[in-house]
């Protein structure tokens, strides 16, 4: 997943809701400098994180109960769960510095990354919400 300049402004805009700051406030609608969309960046990506922590006791509970009624008595399901998310962030991880290398060295480099990292962040949490019953 290549993420863009265009991208990551996209991504910011799908987090804030328009006129939610005061003038003299951060503005995550129209970031106007490097340091507002690195803050902007982090803002989105903790908001991300949040959503992903407070889902984990929930898929934790999925898996074991699903171990418990599938007979797997190894853990199948929540060791699988685990692995699956240890190697999620590593890819997470790495992709988001791919996404920065278009302004390695500069000062953008920093929005692309942190963009990166909440973007696909709120994907993992959509993603893994679908593992849980409805």
């Amino acid at each position: 997943m290549k993420i863009t300049p265009a991208h990551f402004l996209l991504g910011l805009a799908l987090f804030w809701p328009a006129g939610a700051h005061a003038d003299d406030a951060l503005n995550c609608d129209e970031p106007q400098t490097t340091a507002d969309m690195n803050q902007c960046a982090d803002i989105a990506f903790d908001k991300a994180d949040k959503e992903l922590n407070a889902l984990w006791p929930k898929l934790k509970e999925w898996a074991a109960q699903s171990d418990q009624e599938s007979g797997e008595n190894d853990g199948y399901y929540a060791k699988t769960l685990l692995a699956s998310q240890r190697a999620w962030l590593a890819y997470r991880d790495a992709e988001c510095v791919a996404a920065g290398l278009p302004m390695h060295g500069g000062t953008g480099e920093g929005p692309l990354m942190g963009g990166c990292r909440a973007s696909l962040t709120e994907e993992r949490v959509k993603d893994l919400r679908g593992l849980l019953p409805e």
